[in-house]
């Protein structure tokens, strides 16, 4: 008897989320996992490119190479692992640069550069800005 006299005084105290609470929160986990769902893809094939850059670095001989070659490398590691987002940019721009490094006894460098534009909700969009650098012939993480 004691203790149901004791839950109709903790039934004043108890509190909670109402409905409509949790209506905003479940709204707002929407939202985030829809932006980590949209974005989510574009982080995946950043990593991939990273992945190719390390790899190309990497390779025995690549120091005396032609730039000619190391660009052909790109192209094929991009059809082979389906980068189409950074296909779709490097028909309008090129995002690969290769370059000697000024303080570097003629080491040659291997950036990339690029932006993707993903639509969200409406007009708003998002802008991820990718860059990445490798010194070709060093081992790079």
């Amino acid at each position: 008897m004691k203790a149901s006299l004791n839950m109709k005084k903790n039934r004043k105290n108890q509190q909670g989320l109402t409905f409509i609470s949790w209506l905003i929160v479940a709204a707002v986990g929407m939202l985030i996992l829809s932006a980590a769902l949209k974005i989510g893809p574009s982080y995946i094939e950043f990593n991939s490119v990273r992945s190719m850059m390390n790899s190309i670095a990497a390779e025995p001989g690549i120091k005396t190479k032609s730039s000619k070659y190391v660009y052909g490398q790109i192209n094929k590691y991009m059809n082979i692992n389906g980068l189409y987002a950074l296909e779709k940019i490097s028909a309008k721009k090129k995002p690969f640069k290769l370059s000697l490094m000024k303080k570097g006894n003629n080491r040659k460098r291997l950036r990339v550069n690029y932006e993707v534009k993903i639509p969200w909700l409406g007009n708003i969009s998002y802008l991820l800005d990718f860059k990445y650098a490798v010194i070709l012939g060093e081992k790079n993480t």
